[in-house]
């Protein structure tokens, strides 16, 4: 072999291991390319995932929102088709527990290929009252008293419900008027037609009073003072009073604690319907009624105005909301009083919710003094109360006193500790969702947004 031949034969091979290298080289960087391009399809997949469960979230609370409904609600259908086929989507949430204020919706999307996740905090306020009257005091009856009450949803072994008149947060007590006759308290549902009067304006299609559930007997009231018994009736205190009980009222209202009441009080401000009364020192009386409280708010009902937040003490009288029970919800109202004293006197209407608040530290007796002292400012009657028996100490833990004829539909809820709450006169209240918690705060998302990911 010559010399040429073997510089050719070592170019060649130069050559060839140059273009192996140069192959090598080649097929490593397509490798990393075709790794790149798969890296990057399923970005794409995970972030369509991502997107598609981000999607049912929205989704699934719009349909919550619409419904107006909780997840635990058998009617949520936990998809949302018009996302994802049905096997790809679906709506979970936790807790499972009903009647919750917060849940945490969880949207799951799965396929062969990803799965994916998304979950938001969702609030519904308030889940409101659960009983026609709900109350950290205790409660004095005097008079007539004929409550209709929340059927609830438990259902005894005789299929009839356990029902439920009042909560209190120390003893529920009836004392008849030193006149009156046949008073008593009174748990009314089908079975006590006979005694039906009052609304019942929540079951179309019934008369007055009449509403279409019988509650357990275990459940249901005939409640009456011992020293002037009914002819032929057992005293009972069923278990539709619920005594000792340790309750939240304003947060199972409002969904807030009660140190957030002023972001509450600013939701009545913006609200057109809302209005604030009573914020001045010039509003009020020496010991913080109201001036012409009744009148304030009657005006304000004569135009429009459906929700009051009432700082202080108010008294209210006459036909000021609406002269009768309404067969809808158009017409309920919020009322407030925060942090004040609370009387009626000749009120015969009212449809919607009743709410007060009286922190520990109120001077009771120094609000009572002045109501009679302040009176002709405040421009409501005192009833059966006496001035006497004020000074005396005998109310100095008496946070309302109603002396009226009065039929309620929708709630009240008081939140008043160590406080006693009376009611003197014939009282008919209905429990009405519907009136009760028609302004309750909707469901909202409770933390995060959109653009937090």
């Amino acid at each position: 072999m010559n010399k040429h031949q073997q510089s050719g034969m070592t170019t060649l091979l130069i050559t060839s291991m140059l273009l192996i290298v140069a192959l090598l080289f080649s097929l490593a960087s397509y490798k990393n390319l075709f790794y790149q391009i798969k890296r990057t399809q399923n970005e794409v997949l995970a972030r369509q995932a991502h997107w598609a469960a981000e999607g049912g979230l929205e989704c699934g609370f719009v349909e919550l929102k619409q419904k107006n409904i909780r997840p635990t609600d058998p009617t949520f259908s936990k998809k949302c088709t018009v996302l994802a086929p049905i096997s790809e989507l679906s709506i979970g949430y936790s807790p499972l527990t009903i009647d919750q204020p917060e849940y945490e919706l969880i949207s799951h999307y799965s396929n062969a290929v990803i799965k994916h996740d998304v979950s938001k905090s969702i609030n519904y306020g308030g889940v409101g009252i659960s009983s026609t009257l709900e109350t950290s005091a205790s409660v004095e009856l005097t008079g007539s008293q004929h409550f209709v009450p929340n059927k609830t949803n438990s259902i005894a072994a005789d299929g009839k419900y356990k029902c439920r008149s009042i909560i209190s947060g120390g003893t529920v007590t009836f004392t008849a008027s030193e006149s009156g006759g046949d008073e008593h308290f009174f748990t009314l549902d089908y079975d006590g037609k006979g005694h039906a009067s009052g609304p019942a304006v929540s079951y179309p299609g019934y008369s007055s009073g009449v509403v279409p559930f019988i509650c357990n007997n275990n459940y249901k009231s005939n409640y009456f003072d011992v020293n002037k018994p009914i002819n032929n009736a057992t005293n009972v205190k069923g278990g539709d009073i619920l005594e000792n009980q340790t309750t939240n009222i304003f947060k199972n209202i409002f969904g807030k604690e009660i140190s957030d009441a002023d972001s509450v009080k600013e939701e009545f401000r913006k609200d057109p319907l809302g209005i604030v009364l009573g914020e001045s020192l010039s509003e009020k009386t020496a010991d913080g009624w109201v001036i012409n409280c009744s009148d304030k708010v009657k005006v304000a009902y004569n135009n429009d105005i459906r929700r009051f937040w009432i700082n202080g003490s108010c008294a209210l009288t006459g036909d000021i909301l609406g002269s009768k029970n309404f067969d809808t919800n158009d017409e309920a109202i919020q009322l407030v009083i925060f942090n004040g004293l609370f009387t009626v006197n000749a009120l015969p209407y009212i449809d919607g919710l009743i709410y007060q608040y009286i922190e520990p530290s109120f001077n009771i007796r120094d609000g009572w003094e002045d109501f009679f002292d302040s009176n002709t400012s405040i421009g409501v009657g005192t009833g059966e109360l006496l001035k006497d028996d004020i000074i005396n100490g005998k109310h100095d833990n008496m946070a309302l006193y109603t002396y009226t004829s009065l039929t309620l539909d929708g709630g009240i809820g008081i939140d008043a500790p160590n406080r006693t709450i009376k009611f003197f006169g014939a009282i008919i209240p209905a429990y009405n969702e519907g009136k009760s918690g028609k302004y309750l705060s909707n469901l909202s998302w409770q933390q995060g947004s959109w653009h937090d990911f």
